[in-house]
């Protein structure tokens, strides 16, 4: 007969310790902040385009 193989079960995440939580939580934290800072710089360009345009028109009209 075959041997059967050994199944190696995970542990479900919310019974992880806490030493194993952290530093995923600590990377969502600073991915978070990435995108919030990507944010508000394509804030500040998009405002700045449409200062420029509005500059622009009206300069535009007589």
């Amino acid at each position: 007969m075959a041997a059967r193989k050994r199944i190696l079960k995970k542990r479900p995440e919310f019974r992880l310790p806490k030493e194993q939580q952290e530093p995923e939580e600590q990377d969502l934290k600073k991915v978070k902040a990435k995108a919030l800072e990507d944010l508000e710089e394509t804030r500040k360009k998009s405002n700045e385009w449409l200062d420029k345009e509005l500059d622009k028109n009206l300069k535009q009209q007589p």
